[in-house]
């Protein structure tokens, strides 16, 4: 890591000098976010955004295609010309988790889009009813053993990482919760007791757990999390299991190697400066700045983790 940000810190010096000598970019840029507006990818797609257009000297446009669970953005980018002006921030379900839920998708993220950097990374807090009666995971899964397939979570839907990390929990502990998948509204319902629990991010669940309005079970990171440092982490009831999210940025497959690059120093630069730091630990995330590589590395772990799961559950979406 210290290499790359030497790196790029060099890079930085000399971006005005390659610019000048370079028609790249000449045309305005598009971040493509496969996600609402206010989300949490959509909001860090907006602050890089800025910082890009300031360092390339082009405007910056960002766009949500939400829908699909990520797909449509994603297929918006990989049919999009390969000259670098257009990129998807995106997370990391799309990359992982799509390709065994989705049988016949009309793109192939890994021949179609290219990786460039991931940005952050964050995890997830398990959030109770203040009713239920569990203080801790492993209370909560006691608690269901009692009482098999009536405990209910609830997940942004079937093949989600909220969905999946109950279905590793049910697995390795043989206990058996209630699925209730939903689009919106989970933690409406999570407050009002229509299900008892629910994996929510952090940068969303802190607040909720902050402010009473439920209660905090575990985390998913390794370590205990800071904002909430009497929460265990997921791990102390089911050993060895952990959940990160995290996101990244892609461009067209075909795009120019030097682009590839250039974007890369970009988005590694802006990562380390310290007021997007400090926005990221805001959102109670961690910044990254990894290089392609790295990325790409990543999504090949979890690639094969999640389709191992997914598909010993037989869950599919189409």
């Amino acid at each position: 890591m210290k290499t790359v940000l030497l790196a790029a810190a060099a890079f930085a010096l000399a971006a005005p000098l390659v610019h000048a000598q370079s028609a790249w970019p000449n045309k305005t840029l598009r971040i493509v976010v496969p996600a609402p507006a206010g989300t949490g990818p959509d909001i860090m797609a907006r602050v890089y955004g800025e910082h890009l257009s300031r360092s390339l000297g082009q405007p910056v446009v960002v766009e949500n295609r939400a829908g699909a669970s990520g797909n449509i953005g994603a297929e918006y980018v990989a049919r999009a010309a390969p000259d670098g002006t257009t990129l998807l921030y995106a997370y990391n379900q799309i990359p992982t988790m799509n390709p065994h839920l989705f049988g016949k998708l009309s793109y192939d993220m890994q021949k179609d889009l290219v990786p460039i950097s991931i940005t952050l990374s964050t995890g997830y807090v398990l959030l109770a009813n203040n009713d239920f009666p569990p203080k801790t995971l492993a209370e909560a899964i006691t608690y269901a053993r009692a009482q098999p397939g009536k405990v209910a979570f609830a997940s942004y839907g079937p093949g989600t990482a909220s969905h999946l990390a109950f279905e590793i929990i049910q697995e390795q502990t043989k206990t058996q919760f209630l699925h209730v998948p939903y689009k919106q509204g989970q933690v409406t319902d999570v407050i009002a007791g229509q299900v008892a629990m629910v994996f929510e991010p952090f940068p969303s669940a802190i607040p909720f757990a902050a402010s009473g309005k439920t209660k905090a079970i575990a985390v998913t990171t390794p370590k205990r999390l800071a904002a909430l440092p009497d929460v265990p982490t997921l791990a102390e009831a089911v050993p060895g299991f952990d959940l990160l999210g995290w996101q990244g940025v892609w461009t067209t497959a075909g795009t120019p190697p030097e682009v590839q690059a250039r974007l890369q120093s970009e988005f590694v630069r802006i990562t380390q400066l310290p007021e997007i730091q400090k926005r990221i630990r805001d959102l109670a995330s961690e910044p990254v700045g990894g290089n392609a590589q790295d990325m790409a590395k990543q999504i090949r772990s979890e690639y094969d983790r999640w389709g191992t799961v997914i598909k010993a559950k037989g869950i599919r979406l189409d």
